[in-house]
């Protein structure tokens, strides 16, 4: 039985950035996955800002930008001749060199109006850079990353069925390896993380409760044949039954209705059921006649796991999570999750992480988690066909949504550019988020630094008294001088802030040699 360093279950987008990860730092790592092939169901047909920025950190923002630009030329195939906001919009999000923030996404359905939103905002300002890289299915995605773990040389064995764990210890809580059970014998790992969704079989073994809300809702998505789609509305259309959106991808159809689940959630959905669940919602008796893939079926119940470690487990991804997929919240929480978690397992394994540091990623990403829940738990509520509620949603899209600001509000919440995390003690201003663009006056920008996974620590003193700070950690912070009249900064691997200092501060040395003890040890 051969021993590796991490074992990662799962090779969907979570299990995969964790595993290249792990590997980016010499981690060796190998992924088990079920599916002898990536799956090409239709999914997620996007990312936000903070996953795009994530890719972009690790020099995958020009991948991601070809994606976009296909899929844009299939949907203006699809939509041409036809008035489509959602496409207009994309087609006028921001190009790189016009500085915008891109204006997609909806909550509830209600979609987020480019002429309601403040492009001065400096929240949003801060996070242009990636707008032509959002575009990304979770298809498309799995490939990109597939990509990305074949270059770092991470082992993805497919066909693979996890069956259980255990430890080599007395139990799964000691300090011991994990033996992970398969069909195909037996893989012996110094760690495991579990990315092998919704109905992991991990968490299960490892008795996590998953506590949460029970569904109210069935919903189902695919590419389908129609007979005569004309009469279905393009964009999100609330009903009394529920709501879909057809397009903008040619046969794209989403129809989500309040309704008991079925008694088999795990039988393959078929054209019939599908069919029904359509012509409920919409009132539109169409006739489909062919689908392109297999249709999913999904629900809002929403769920999170108690803990996201035990022992030498970790839970990453819908493992750790559940809920109803409005906005693609789910993947990017999931590469949230895998983003934090992998810089700090590695400098684990790697014997160069401060004492504490693996106890942070339950700390900071648990919360993280909660709140997404509660934030597609409301647009749930949101979403009930009754005459009231649609009342509500017309105050809210009509009325609060174009209160200056409100916009802007609800456009970085979605996008995820406004998650802190607690790194330092009484800390304020930037520390905690996450740095977004920072362009550097030699012409490259923070993320051009950061593909190779290390700290960056950008010294705008002009003497580059800061560098000394780093001395003999070279290989885990890169170091880069930029004497401009700002703040300089300590960024950590996942993008977040961990120090920030104006050069007149007195503290600022000892704040700085505090913030690399915590986070490099």
């Amino acid at each position: 039985m051969r021993r590796i360093d991490v074992i990662v279950v799962g090779a969907g987008p979570t299990g995969l950035f964790v595993a290249s990860e792990l590997a980016l730092r010499g981690v060796r790592v190998c992924v088990l996955e079920r599916l002898e092939e990536p799956d090409p169901t239709i999914k997620s047909g996007s990312i936000n800002v903070a996953s795009a920025e994530i890719l972009d950190r690790r020099g995958l923002l020009p991948a991601a930008e070809e994606v976009q630009r296909r899929r844009m030329a299939a949907t203006g195939s699809f939509t041409a001749g036809r008035s489509n906001r959602l496409v207009r919009e994309l087609e006028g999000a921001a190009m790189r060199t016009s500085r915008r923030f891109p204006v997609i996404g909806h909550f509830a359905g209600i979609m987020f109006r480019h002429d309601l939103v403040d492009q001065d905002d400096p929240v949003l300002a801060a996070h242009t850079a990636v707008a032509n890289g959002i575009v990304v299915p979770q298809h498309e995605l799995e490939l990109l990353l597939g990509e990305h773990c074949a270059r770092l040389g991470v082992e993805i064995r497919r066909g693979v069925e996890v069956r259980g764990l255990r430890s080599t210890g007395a139990s799964l809580d000691d300090d011991a390896d994990v033996v992970v059970e398969t069909g195909a014998g037996d893989f012996s790992a110094g760690w495991v993380v579990a990315a092998d969704g919704g109905r992991s079989v991990i968490r299960r073994r490892l008795g996590v409760d998953f506590a949460g809300t029970d569904p109210e809702m069935v919903g189902y998505q695919a590419i389908a044949d129609f007979d005569d789609p004309s009469e279905l509305r393009r964009g999100w259309t609330w009903t009394p039954r529920g709501i879909y959106t057809y397009g903008p991808v040619p046969g794209r159809v989403l129809v989500a209705r309040f309704a008991p689940q079925p008694e088999d959630k795990d039988a393959p959905v078929t054209v019939e059921e599908l069919q029904d669940a359509v012509r409920d919602v919409t009132g539109v008796p169409v006739t489909i006649t062919g689908l392109h893939g297999r249709a999913t079926r999904w629900s809002d119940n929403a769920r999170q796991a108690r803990n996201y470690r035990r022992g030498r487990v970790f839970l990453a991804g819908d493992a750790a999570h559940v809920h109803s997929p409005f906005s693609a919240q789910g993947l990017n929480l999931g590469l949230g999750d895998a983003v934090n978690l992998g810089w700090k397992l590695a400098a684990t394994v790697n014997g160069r992480a401060p004492a504490g540091l693996l106890d942070t990623y339950e700390a900071e990403r648990h919360p993280i988690g909660a709140w997404v829940l509660d934030w597609t738990r409301a647009q749930v509520a949101l979403l009930r066909g009754d005459e009231r509620t649609a009342q509500l949603r017309k105050v809210i899209g009509g009325e609060l949504f174009a209160v200056p600001g409100a916009t802007d509000r609800m456009l970085a919440l979605s996008s995820g550019i406004l998650q802190r995390y607690d790194v330092a003690e009484d800390a304020d201003g930037p520390v905690g988020s996450i740095a977004g663009d920072v362009e550097l006056t030699s012409g490259t920008r923070l993320a051009d630094h950061a593909h190779d996974g290390r700290f960056v620590l950008v010294d705008r003193s002009p003497d580059g008294r800061y560098a000394e700070a780093i001395r003999g950690a070279e290989d885990r912070v890169a170091s880069v001088a930029d004497p401009a009249p700002l703040p300089s900064l300590f960024v950590r691997p996942d993008g977040v802030i961990a120090w920030a200092c104006d050069d007149d501060a007195d503290d600022a040395r000892k704040l700085l040699d505090a913030a690399i003890q915590r986070w490099v040890g």
